[in-house]
């Protein structure tokens, strides 16, 4: 039985109606850019009167809007780290609680496979969805970028800040991934419950200096996209990532290898 096959024709759908969704919403946003580009010096000076952390919120001090990379970065902190990070999380957390849920994981374990193939292609399959998502959602993006920028978009910072989208994306689908194989009911409740908390934890750190150690803690803050793209993407922000990801994918293996599922 090919499971990952089954699980990709399972949810494609899905994942193409949420994939349309977000490049609609980006369509949006960069079509209202030009007006916005006009309106830079008045906006700049609408920035110095505006409240600190809000400003520190959004990554918007000494933004230069004229260039539409920053501008990206303002916007995407909502509709691409958010609302990508909550389909990313959708996507792990339903992968193996659902058939748990739904008494399909008995159909899975009766068929001549180990538990560790069902929990491998469960993973793979949720990976997929989450890399065929921002293909086409950083593609869009990119082509957009150059239908309404003035100037021609700086590719390499386009690259770095896409890269750094997927890893924060991949990293959240995989604590959900966890998530679910830790337990099924309620583990969609969970899941998201844990992306908002990070996100919130991510915010609060920006705001004041006496959180700022929150930061640590939240993998949004290590793919912020107005750092990546004024700063670029440190070599520590990847090695946090890939050991993050290491350590869930493990736990996540010998876990559902040894748990005790009810059919």
């Amino acid at each position: 039985m090919n499971i990952l096959r089954w699980d990709m024709k399972r949810y494609m759908k899905s994942t193409i109606a949420w994939t349309v969704v977000l490049i609609l919403l980006q369509l949006m946003y960069a079509a209202f850019y030009p007006s916005m580009a006009k309106e830079t010096e008045f906006i700049t000076k609408w920035m110095k009167v505006m409240p600190k952390a809000f400003v520190k919120l959004f990554g918007l001090e000494d933004m230069d809007f004229s260039n539409i990379m920053n501008y990206l970065a303002m916007v995407s902190s909502i509709y691409v780290t958010l609302v990508g990070g909550v389909f990313a999380s959708l996507v792990g957390v339903r992968s193996v609680s659902r058939e748990e849920n739904e008494k399909t994981v008995e159909f899975l374990l009766s068929k001549p496979v180990s538990r560790f193939e069902v929990v491998i292609s469960k993973f793979f399959s949720s990976l997929v969805h989450v890399l065929i998502f921002d293909a086409l959602l950083f593609s869009s993006l990119f082509m957009f970028a150059n239908i309404y920028s003035s100037s021609p978009v700086e590719v390499e910072k386009f690259v770095v800040f896409a890269f750094s989208q997927v890893f924060l994306h991949f990293t959240l689908m995989n604590i959900s991934f966890f998530v679910g194989t830790l337990r099924s009911d309620g583990a969609l409740s969970l899941g998201l419950g844990t992306v908002l908390v990070l996100y919130v934890l991510n915010m609060i750190s920006k705001i004041t200096d006496k959180a700022e150690f929150l930061k640590y803690f939240t993998p949004f803050s290590y793919a912020d996209p107005s750092t990546v793209i004024r700063h670029g993407f440190p070599e520590f922000s990847g090695l946090f990532f890939a050991l993050v990801n290491i350590a869930l994918l493990i736990s996540s293996i010998v876990l559902f290898s040894k748990k005790d599922i009810l059919v």
